[in-house]
This record gives C-alpha cells, sequence and structure tokens, in this order.
C-alpha cells in the first residue's frame, strides 16, 4: 500500500511540474512571440502606417516585406492593441493592408 501511495504522489508532483513549465512557456509567448505588441507596431510595422491610416494609400514594399515576418494572430493582436489605436490608426484599414500587399506587389 505505501508504494502505491508514494507512487501517487511521485506521479502528482511530476505532473505538477510539467504543468508549471507549460504555463509558464505559454506565457512567455504570446500571439507575437517574445515580443510585445508594441515592439512589434514601432520595428516592424512602422512603414506600414500611411497605408493603415487611408484605405486608398498602396502599401510600401517594404511594409509588405515586413508583414511577411508577422503572423497573422500577431497582426490582429497590434490591430486590436491600445498602442495602435493612440497612433490614430484606424483598425478597419490596417486590417487590409495583408490583402492589399498581395494585390500591388505580387
Amino acid at each position: 500500500m505505501s508504494k502505491f501511495v508514494w507512487s501517487v504522489l511521485l506521479l502528482i508532483a511530476v505532473s505538477s511540474v510539467v504543468a508549471e513549465s507549460i504555463l509558464e512557456d505559454h506565457d512567455k509567448g504570446g500571439p507575437c512571440g517574445k515580443f510585445s505588441t508594441l515592439r512589434i507596431l514601432t520595428h516592424k510595422l512602422r512603414h506600414c502606417e500611411k497605408a493603415a491610416r487611408n484605405y486608398n494609400v498602396a502599401p510600401s514594399a517594404q511594409c509588405c516585406r515586413d508583414l511577411k515576418d508577422v503572423s497573422i494572430p500577431c497582426l490582429h493582436a497590434v490591430f486590436c492593441s491600445d498602442s495602435f489605436r493612440k497612433v490614430g490608426v484606424d483598425p478597419k484599414v490596417a486590417i487590409t493592408i495583408p490583402w492589399r500587399c498581395h494585390h500591388v506587389h505580387y
């Protein structure tokens, strides 16, 4: 009986350590990986500002190249972030940039 109790306790301990490490890894990587949405906005999407403000402005080639490195979940997180709105960009216009890049540069 004591072997069974020790086995159960060992299983619980190992399970809790594994679960904790999985949760820590998940917290470190949000939709943009290890980077914040603000960093993605200021470093990767800075060339897309004019196209994000006005639907009639074609996105630059640099903007479209930079978008290739950003995942769709990250783009949505950036477009919905408070930092993005504070810049004065319209999320409804910005969300069309990947589609506009595809039609202008490919």
